[in-house]
């Protein structure tokens, strides 16, 4: 069947140039290629689709039957094709975007409005959800990745750096005075459920020394902005990353505590999308915004863009 779909678009091409020579050079075929495409496809169908006389061709009224649905056959093809081409160049359409729930409520959700003005043939949804999705087989056209990642038939581009520093709210900073990882030894510790499990946390100094700090309770969630209002109501100190508490670290409202200590190391901040030959127009256009606008809601010296790999 497959081959006869061919067959078929070149009896077309034969019926409307009036020649197997004319066929030929339209379809950059030898016209003997072009002459057996047509004779297997009456030996296919069993029936005489062209009369040929040493001066022209004269289609049967089988043949002028038939020729009608293969041009159908190739205008719709030839359509599908423009349309695919034209997704491939103009940004329209739907782009389905997977982040986490952190980096959508602080981020995302501030760029997409902005990117949706200026491209208003592209709509998009975007899926917050703190595990991983599987691009190819759920059917997402983009992703952003916090930390390192080895994807099969992906593609990224860094546009950031994270760190995820302790927090604490100004008032309980200053009634704890911290200035040691010790002073943190028996307060309540406030986290997402994908960081830790106990109440016990490892703190790295860039010298290399290590400390480990027990807390008298642990609160866990699975939202960050549930973990940040947590701690900006002084119920416990925790880690929230820099790009969720720009503002807040700006207005005195959140505190650093033991700067000089990291609960986890600096991750990158990654766009994912599928491997394809060509990346659409619409995702191409968002990658292309987010990059170039991102750097308005990352903490100052955070964002390093990179060449998509």
């Amino acid at each position: 069947m497959i081959k006869d779909l061919n067959r078929m678009a070149v009896f077309a091409k034969v019926v409307e140039e009036g020649s197997f020579s004319a066929a030929a050079d339209a379809l950059g075929l030898g016209k003997s290629v072009v002459s057996i495409h047509v004779s297997q496809l009456e030996k296919s169908l069993r029936c005489q689709l062209l009369t040929r006389t040493t001066r022209k061709l004269v289609l049967t009224d089988e043949g002028r039957t038939f020729y009608e649905r293969c041009k159908q056959l190739v205008d719709v093809a030839d359509a599908a094709r423009h349309e695919l081409e034209a997704g491939l160049v103009v940004p329209a359409g739907l782009v389905r975007v997977s982040s986490s729930i952190g980096f959508g409520e602080s981020i995302l959700s501030r760029l997409i409005p902005k990117f949706q003005s200026a491209y208003p043939e592209v709509q998009i949804e975007f899926i917050l959800d703190n595990k991983f999705v599987d691009l190819n087989d759920e059917n997402f056209d983009l992703a952003i990745r916090i930390g390192e990642f080895d994807g099969a038939n992906l593609r990224m581009t860094k546009i950031g750096d994270t760190n995820v520093p302790l927090c604490a709210s100004r008032d309980l900073a200053q009634d704890l005075s911290v200035e040691a990882p010790e002073d943190l030894t028996g307060q309540t510790w406030i986290t997402v459920t994908q960081w830790i499990t106990s109440g016990r946390v490892q703190l790295r100094h860039p010298s290399g020394e290590e400390k480990s700090i027990t807390f008298a309770n642990v609160l866990k969630t699975n939202g960050g902005g549930a973990a940040k209002s947590l701690i900006l109501n002084g119920a416990g100190i925790g880690p929230l990353p820099d790009y969720a508490i720009v503002d807040e670290l700006s207005s005195g409202r959140l505190v650093k505590l033991l700067p000089d200590w990291e609960f986890e190391r600096q991750r990158p901040i990654s766009l994912v999308f599928p491997n394809r030959i060509r990346v659409p127009a619409k995702t191409r256009a968002l990658i292309d915004f987010i990059k170039a606008n991102v750097k308005d809601y990352l903490p100052e010296g955070n964002h390093t863009p990179q060449p998509v790999a």
